[in-house]
């Protein structure tokens, strides 16, 4: 039997017969740095979870947030805490402008959305219950596009899952993108009428694998269609995120050097630009480097 309650706008799970039910999400807003609004659905981890690795789901052109419910839920339920938004332009983060450009399929508001990642970023990372230092993407089409062109500025990034990713999608050029994700594993999967892009960018980075799969689905339409798809890809990304270490390092996302815990530069490093890292070992492999001085003075932030 499932319970709920409702507190100030707030559906709460109860926990019914020594089990807890799923929390609805949590319907979410914020700006980005461009002064766009984004919104979205927040699954919260499940209160036994602990520290939860954070996952970001990116939708297809002309959809919106809602296509991640067959996989958000069983994320949630594997101990993540969860972030579906609406890019630019699309669902409730649409005005009528952004949706002109979508329609003429402007490059510029396309290759744009990667602050729509930083923005959700910035929103779940100050939640908690998250544990910064394991990340995930995925994204389907143009938000498989998105997710590896994010995941190239970003070191913190541990796994991306793409769905029917393409090649030079919309002015994104993801084979280039690809190319500079370092350190990290990346799920390229696609069905058998469209494995070719997905194969091309597997051979461009070491870290990354195509799964090709039987049928003919594009993106979040292979959820119901293409069977077993839901538990590969929770299960890619529970192995892709790792457990919760006590060795995080930190960084900033415009730095080539990681900080150790008590250093005095994480202070000077603006909370919009802090990433976190599970390890040292971790920063090593995808490419940063051991500060070599402390001085605060010597530190000189870059604007985001």
């Amino acid at each position: 039997m499932r319970l709920s309650l409702t507190v100030k706008g707030a559906t709460l799970a109860l926990w019914v017969c020594g089990r807890a039910a799923a929390a609805e999400p949590e319907r979410v807003t914020f700006e980005t740095f461009d002064h766009i609004t984004i919104h979205g659905d927040y699954y919260a981890p499940p209160p036994s979870a602990g520290k939860a690795p954070l996952a970001i789901l990116l939708h297809m052109c002309h959809s919106d947030r809602s296509a991640w419910t067959p996989v958000a839920r069983p994320l949630q339920a594997a101990g993540f805490g969860v972030l579906a938004i609406d890019l630019r332009g699309h669902g409730a983060s649409a005005t009528d402008a952004l949706r002109a450009r979508v329609e003429a399929r402007d490059p510029t508001l396309f290759r744009a959305m990667f602050q729509d990642v930083r923005g959700a970023y910035d929103w779940i990372a100050q939640r908690d219950e998250i544990d910064r230092a394991r990340f995930a993407l995925v994204g389907a089409s143009v938000g498989a596009s998105v997710a590896l062109q994010y995941a190239a500025e970003d070191l913190s990034v541990d796994v991306v899952v793409c769905l029917t990713p393409g090649l030079d999608y919309l002015g994104m050029n993801s084979q280039d993108d690809i190319r500079r994700i370092e350190g990290r594993r990346i799920h390229l999967v696609a069905t058998r009428d469209e494995r070719a892009a997905a194969e091309r960018l597997a051979k461009l980075n070491a870290g990354a694998a195509a799964t090709i799969l039987p049928g003919a689905a594009h993106g979040t339409r292979m959820f119901g269609s293409v069977p077993g798809i839901t538990k590969k890809i929770v299960d890619f990304l529970k192995e892709g995120v790792g457990r919760s270490t006590d060795t995080t390092v930190f960084a900033s996302i415009n730095s080539e050097v990681y900080h150790l815990p008590g250093s005095g530069w994480i202070e000077k490093i603006k909370p919009s630009n802090l990433r976190c890292l599970s390890s040292p070992e971790e920063a090593g492999q995808r490419g940063l480097r051991t500060a070599r001085s402390r001085r605060p003075s010597d530190w000189r932030e870059e604007k985001p």
